[in-house]
């Protein structure tokens, strides 16, 4: 390859490659991957910080529960009697998102609470968590029971109503429902824990407080046995429960390798093997038959003349002359052909032309058309979209004064003079 390309090109390309090449196994070793979603920290099904719910997930397996985690068609992977729990849904929320989960036959909607900050010691955990406020929460909430409110205590002395049989324990404070017209599943006096909303068909609860189901809760005396009697109450016999992970970023994987090929940090390397293929074709291929002869200097035909005029006329500045002398010979071609009376100037041509287009419907004006060109004698040095503008106006008034316009009858269409008879002008 010496003295096939110039020292500092080959410097630029090698350069090149070697940075790309060190990017691919940076992110590729220190960049995690190709991550399964967004929020491995948060309150997904596969987060085993505080916040998550891979706990209770595993319990349920652990019951002999078919149990899935989805990261596309939720709705789809439902079974005759599944249950398809959206546990606190990313906050600002999807509107329509959430909007197409809920139309679930049945499904378990936990409401949001915490927001963790990702340990620097221990990526997979949480070294601090707050409390997201209400008004976020009530958006999540606003979006499933309209009429529902949001409301937080320090704490809960005792559970006035208890479907579920089993007594949660709940940090302080306390997140609760006032109802609206949700049904009281778990509730105190307080307000409501667990509420139902029946409409159409479908079954929806919303859980209020996602401590009794999140990982750091579910090992809280009662709290395992309430998660699950709460996801058995709604689920049928054989039904399984389906974790949508669509809420917290999480989408399907691609399904081939070949893929992977166009996948950050993965196109990094592709992008080294093109470079690479293109610099061994440039060195080695040679060119494929003869050289193309060049293009003759001047077309020949009528197409090539016609181009050679066209382009004359542009070079000596005549586009102005050939759309006036256009204009003119537009005119007097409508005249003979709508028996405009002999021997009218120019200007009476016009008047006449006028008051036919008027009888006819015609929006154009001739005597306007004739101004604009009459313009150019003038002023030569019109730009050409101002000249192809004049040439449609043109064409377009001699279409309407001679078809009619869009409101003129087939009666007037009938007579190509348009109510004018002989020299008087439009009747």
């Amino acid at each position: 390859m010496k003295g096939l390309f110039a020292p500092r090109m080959l410097a630029a390309w090698l350069a090149a490659a070697v940075l790309l090449f060190a990017a691919a196994v940076y992110f590729g070793g220190f960049g995690g991957g190709r991550a399964a979603g967004t929020d491995a920290v948060g309150p997904s099904a596969f987060s085993r910080s505080a916040l998550g719910y891979a706990g209770i997930a595993d319990v349920l397996q652990r019951q002999k529960i078919d149990v899935a985690k989805s990261r596309s068609e939720s709705l789809g992977k439902l079974k005759p009697g599944g249950v398809l729990v959206i546990a606190e849904p990313s906050v600002p929320v999807q509107p329509q998102q959430l909007r197409s989960l809920l139309a679930a036959k049945t499904a378990l909607l936990i409401l949001p609470k915490r927001i963790g900050r990702r340990s620097r010691d221990q990526p997979a955990w949480i070294d601090k968590a707050a409390l997201l406020p209400e008004s976020a929460v009530g958006l999540v909430l606003e979006l499933a029971a309209s009429k529902a409110e949001l409301t937080r205590v320090p704490a809960v002395i005792g559970w006035s109503r208890n479907d579920i049989k089993a007594t949660p324990r709940i940090a302080d404070p306390v997140q609760l429902i006032k109802p609206g017209r949700l049904k009281p599943v778990v509730a105190a006096a307080e307000g409501v824990l667990v509420g139902e909303l029946q409409t159409g068909g479908r079954r929806l609860w919303i859980l209020a407080d996602p401590d009794v189901m999140e990982n750091h809760g579910i090992g809280e005396a009662g709290n395992a046995a309430f998660s699950v009697a709460l996801i058995n109450a709604l689920r049928g016999r054989d039904g399984n429960v389906v974790f949508d992970e669509t809420v917290h970023g999480y989408v399907d994987e691609a399904g081939t390798p070949w893929s992977l090929l166009f996948e950050f940090p993965y196109v990094l390397a592709t992008l080294q093997g093109v470079i690479a293929v293109g610099l061994l074709l440039w060195a080695t291929m040679g060119r494929f038959g003869a050289p193309l002869p060049p293009p003759p200097a001047l077309e020949s035909g009528k197409h090539g003349l016609i181009r050679n005029t066209a382009k004359l006329f542009e070079f000596a500045g005549y586009q102005a002359v050939i759309v006036e002398r256009y204009v003119q010979a537009i005119v007097r071609d409508v005249a003979r052909q709508l028996h405009a009376p002999p021997g009218l100037s120019e200007a009476a041509t016009a008047a006449w032309l006028d008051r036919v287009g008027l009888a006819r419907g015609a929006q154009a004006s001739c005597g306007t058309v004739l101004a604009r060109a009459s313009e150019l004698a003038r002023d030569r040095r019109r730009d050409p979209a101002y000249l192809a503008a004049l040439a449609r106006d043109t064409y377009r008034w001699k279409r309407e004064i001679i078809d009619g316009g869009p409101g003129h009858s087939r009666r007037h269409r009938a007579d190509p003079r348009g109510g004018a008879q002989g020299g008087g002008g439009p009747g």
